[in-house]
């Protein structure tokens, strides 16, 4: 008997044991009756709008606004600004405006409205409405900042500018606000959400790759061939100032027998000419496709004689035929864009890139056939990417902030 009495405990434990580490069933009855009620305000409400009630309107928003939790949203941004607008109710549109990065990673996370046509209803009938969205915003009472932003968000909104043109005013547009207001609190929505075309920041990077020819000066004329070679380039641009690292191997042969410590490096054998030095310049001249400045730079450059790898020159020549020592150069530098831009100064570019200079040198290590210095052309590619101020905005329509 006891032993049975046990035995029932020990189940009738087990099974209690057993339901009281059950996970909880999701709420899902509440969960299905909320979405019914955000589903049927949202009815009343394209209801009320169709009916040009604006108190209804406004009652109807409020209704969503209470059923919104952070599990469910009610209304899409761009549904509410509308209504906002439509009931010329322009405070609530600007606080949200400056809010719009926590509004949007906020919704981001939560159950979207049931399908319906309240957007659709919003748009067609406001954009049949629009000269009377605009007219009713001229004669608000609000900073003449505020109309000018608020005339911009509901061309914005409703997506009037269609064609490559109207965009490109569209844009003009909003340069010309923020001249006149370039410390708008609304600069930073600008700036990110409403330019078809990036806005370009002032600064950026690039690179280039040319092919260089010197003539040489003094004894290093009558000592070298005039060398060939190419240059690679890598640089940050601000403004009109630039500064970047600059890299080049060329060559020719001699042309006479250099001897140095006692030994001969003979007529006729390569040399290879190595520089490597950090530029800074200064865009000038900036106009259209073209961009003109001087450019300043110091570095080390060498010229080395060659290895004896296959037993074609003397084994001494690496180590006596060095002549290495820093560098000075000026020269001036221009760029031509390839591709159609307005202003150089304002886009990214590729084109043709073309320097004029002089180095000075001191390579002689105290012979008197190694001294001299370098004129040089050298032309070819060159690549700039600027940076954009709102790289999310470009060709963004605002449905796709949804």
């Amino acid at each position: 008997m006891c032993r049975f009495i046990l035995s029932t405990l020990f189940l009738f434990l087990t099974v209690v044991l057993g339901f009281s580490q059950r996970d909880p069933l999701p709420p899902r009855t509440s969960s299905t009756r909320t979405e019914r009620q955000i589903a049927e305000c949202r009815q009343q409400l394209q209801r009320a709008f169709l009916a040009n009630d604006h108190g209804e309107t406004q009652f109807w928003m409020d209704s969503l606004r209470r059923l919104e939790t952070a599990t469910f949203t009610t209304l899409y941004w761009d549904e509410r600004w509308l209504l906002y607008l439509w009931l010329e109710n322009y405070t609530p549109v600007f606080q949200e405006v400056l809010r719009y990065n926590d509004i949007e990673a906020d919704e981001a996370y939560r159950i979207r409205p049931p399908k319906d046509s309240l957007f659709e209803v919003i748009d067609q009938k406001l954009y049949d409405e629009r000269f009377a969205l605009f007219d009713h915003l001229n004669r608000a009472w609000l900073s003449a900042e505020e109309r000018a932003f608020g005339a911009l968000l509901i061309n914005y909104l409703l997506r009037l500018n269609v064609t490559e043109e109207e965009q490109e005013a569209f844009d003009a547009q909003l340069d010309a606000f923020l001249k006149k207001y370039p410390n708008s609190r609304f600069k930073k929505f600008i700036l990110a959400r409403m330019y078809h075309a990036p806005k370009p920041a002032d600064w950026g990077l690039g690179f280039d790759v040319l092919v260089a020819s010197g003539n040489w000066t003094d004894a290093l004329s009558r000592s070298l061939n005039a060398p060939v070679g190419v240059e690679f380039c890598g640089f940050f641009s601000k403004k009109r100032w630039m500064g970047g690292v600059r890299l080049s191997v060329g060559g020719a042969k001699l042309s006479r027998t250099v001897v140095h410590r006692g030994f001969d490096w003979l007529e006729g054998d390569p040399y290879t000419f190595l520089q490597g030095e950090l530029e800074a310049g200064y865009a000038l001249y900036r106009k259209g496709r073209l961009q003109i400045g001087p450019i300043i730079a110091g570095g080390r450059s060498g010229i080395t004689p060659p290895t004896d790898e296959e037993g074609n020159y003397p084994e001494y020549y690496p180590d006596v035929f060095r002549f290495s020592g820093w560098h000075y150069t000026a020269a001036v530098q221009a760029d031509v864009a390839f591709n159609r831009v307005q202003h150089i100064s304002k886009s990214s570019y590729h084109g043709l890139r073309l320097r004029l200079g002089h180095r000075w040198l001191s390579l002689d290590a105290g012979n008197p056939s190694m001294r001299g210095s370098q004129f040089f052309v050298s032309i070819g590619y060159v690549i700039f990417g600027r940076h954009a101020l709102n790289p999310a905005a470009a060709n963004q329509d605002p449905l796709s902030l949804r």
